[in-house]
């Protein structure tokens, strides 16, 4: 089997509408120097779990990780696996519907669910009718029309499973195109959702019971929203980027950063933008307690940034690390833990001079302080990084043999 990819997403016209009248005029300003260490870091060795060919993402609930893929076969289909603390595989589950189905993002919600959104055709019915030869063919020539043997990727699907990989709920909606799902966040009052349509930025909210609102664009085509968290109070906090005005928020740099939030009437209340004079900006990943992380480029110089931010959007903490750009951030324990494609020395890790790129973990305090790290040398670039209170540490990165594997936080 293979995994699949997306098709080409298709053009559709999209218009953002802004109906709340005030936005946040402050943009946070993110130091290039970093909160000093209180010593000299040792780098630690990562326990690798497992290699994890063609895996998508990586959820952990309790003492369960669950991986998902996309294969194929006679059709599209996802593979989801729960493996145990170790990487032992514990079960194997395959969402099937008989049409094609693809997932893009995962998340687990308050009461442990998993929610996994994606891409699914609609399921063609099968005419088993038999075709009446005419009188006036003796032959007994049969002309059928032919029909299309795959639908269009055109509904945004969830589906929702149990810890345990059961099937509970299937819950979809009919799109112009497939959707592009960048990002997903669940809680008890429902499961947001943002992406492209078309390369429009959009975002949706589905009810506990499969119940979906309305989609609201963001921006255009110069807009990207790469991350979502639902609050409490169903208000719903957006990041990514822009290189266009959004609010009544001009551009500062070639593109900035953007953080916004969404009431749960679905009006945008507040946009703050993250600049660097003639840099390129873009916060690319969250996790619920408002850590951020993204890149900054400037130059030549690239930099992932991690930050701390309030309910209001005001900067805690910041630190930033020279990087090729991608990182990922999870908060657990009173531990902020930032992954990044490490490419050069950092500030406060002893020995650490990468000759090629390299993953690093850092675990951060609750200020921004450098408290530990770790890698593995077959390591390279993270995707993704999870946390549970139950087993603690987990991440999903490429290695130089180019597959995914699961790597731990070492404990001893």
């Amino acid at each position: 089997m293979r995994r699949i990819a997306l098709p080409i997403l298709i053009a559709v016209s999209l218009t953002a509408f802004f109906t709340a009248p005030n936005f946040a005029t402050a943009a946070p300003k993110s130091s290039k120097a970093s909160p000093p260490a209180s010593k000299q870091i040792a780098v630690k060795k990562l326990d690798l779990i497992n290699t994890a060919k063609d895996v998508e993402g990586l959820v952990a609930i309790g003492k369960t990780l669950i991986t998902y893929s996309n294969m194929g076969g006679a059709n599209l289909n996802i593979l989801v696996s729960g493996l145990d603390a170790t990487g032992i595989q514990l079960w194997q589950k395959t969402i099937d519907s008989g049409a094609d189905e693809v997932a893009l993002a995962a998340t687990a919600d308050t009461t442990g669910n998993l929610w996994i959104a994606g891409s699914s055709a609609p399921v063609v019915a099968i005419d088993s009718r038999t075709v009446q030869t005419p009188s006036d063919n003796p032959d007994g020539v049969v002309i059928e029309s032919n029909s299309p043997l795959r639908s269009d990727l055109n509904q945004l699907t969830l589906w929702k499973l149990s810890v345990q990989g059961e099937l509970l709920a299937t819950y979809s909606i009919a799109e112009s195109a497939p959707a592009l799902i960048n990002g997903i966040s669940a809680n008890t009052s429902g499961v947001s959702i943002v992406g492209q349509i078309a390369d429009k930025p959009f975002l949706i909210s589905v009810s506990p019971l499969g119940v979906f609102g309305k989609l609201i664009p963001i921006g255009t085509a110069k807009t990207a929203i790469n991350s979502v968290v639902r609050n409490a109070d169903a208000s719903i906090n957006l990041f990514g980027s822009s290189s266009e005005a959004l609010g009544g928020k001009k551009l500062v740099g070639i593109r900035d950063g953007v953080l916004i939030k969404v009431s749960k009437t679905g009006s945008i209340s507040t946009v703050v933008r993250s600049s660097a004079a003639k840099g390129d900006r873009s916060w690319i990943s969250s996790d619920n307690s408002l850590v951020l992380t993204g890149y900054v480029k400037t130059g030549k110089v690239v930099e992932s940034a991690f930050t701390k931010f309030t309910t209001a959007f005001v900067p805690s903490w910041t630190i930033r690390f020279p990087s090729d750009g991608g990182s990922a951030v999870i908060s657990g324990a009173g531990t902020t833990y930032a992954a990044i494609g490490s490419n050069s020395a950092v500030t406060g890790v002893s020995g650490w001079k990468p000759t090629i790129n390299q993953l690093l973990l850092i675990a951060l305090d609750s200020k921004g302080v450098v408290t530990s790290a770790f890698s593995a040398p077959e390591l390279i670039a993270p995707i993704s990084l999870t946390y549970s209170k139950e087993i603690g540490l987990y991440g999903l990165a490429k290695a130089k043999d180019g597959i995914t594997t699961i790597f731990h936080q070492e404990t001893r």
